[in-house]
């Protein structure tokens, strides 16, 4: 389980990922853990608000929000 932020697609109900060779980033259903596992999650809100500023130019990160992600763990279940 991880702990800290995560950016998160309300609408959508997706979290940004790294892909599995890590070179890009993707959006990813929160329909289970083993995907919540795989999120860009950082321990304090300064970091993930730069990372957010840094990948705000991409069309993946436009309507996303920092969220802490023991509420996302919660809406798994």
């Amino acid at each position: 389980m991880q702990v800290g932020y995560v950016l998160y697609d309300p609408e959508t109900l997706k979290v940004l990922c790294l892909t599995k060779g890590k070179r890009a980033i993707e959006l990813v259903d929160i329909k289970n853990t083993n995907n919540l596992e795989r999120a860009l999650c950082l321990k304090d809100l300064t970091s993930i608000k730069d990372l957010y500023k840094r990948f705000k130019k991409s069309v993946l990160a436009e309507k996303l929000d920092i969220v802490n992600i023991a509420k996302l763990y919660k809406h798994c279940k």
